[in-house]
């Protein structure tokens, strides 16, 4: 329902911070066929309209990664974000979840401490599988 929605947002603050790489453009576009392997992708809307998202996938031996967290900028602050990143840690905990992790960039610093603020913490880097990654947080799910 809110695919578009879904690349826009995050396209949005990729573009914003960082370059666009292949795996950004394959997971967007492809996310339907990440969903078909257990990923889930949840929204805070307004109106008709998603202002905030982010993903959950299974990466393998009960961990999942947190990804693709998006806020429209006007809509920051508000605990859209809190939101949806907080659906995504149930869903995974509802589907095996035994650990929880993010990579990221310490460009993101809200992102980051929001992160912390859902009990996430630095772990050495596993999956540098982006160029702009530079930490890896994690946590029991």
């Amino acid at each position: 329902m809110y695919k578009q929605d879904f690349v826009s947002l995050d396209l949005a603050w990729i573009e914003k911070y960082f370059k666009v790489e292949p795996q950004d453009v394959h997971m967007l576009e492809d996310v339907e066929d990440f969903r078909r392997r257990g990923a889930e992708a949840f929204f805070a809307a307004e109106g008709n309209k998603a202002i905030a998202t982010c993903m959950v996938t299974p990466v393998g031996d009960g961990v999942w990664e947190i990804c693709k967290l998006a806020c429209d900028e006007r809509h920051q602050g508000k605990g859209v974000g809190s939101a949806v990143l907080e659906a995504c840690q149930a869903y995974a905990r509802e589907h095996g979840a035994r650990r929880l992790m993010i990579v990221t960039n310490t460009v993101l610093a809200a992102a980051v401490h929001l992160y912390r603020k859902h009990g996430f913490r630095e772990v050495p880097i596993t999956n540098p599988e982006y160029e702009r990654v530079n930490i890896q947080l994690g946590r029991d799910a």
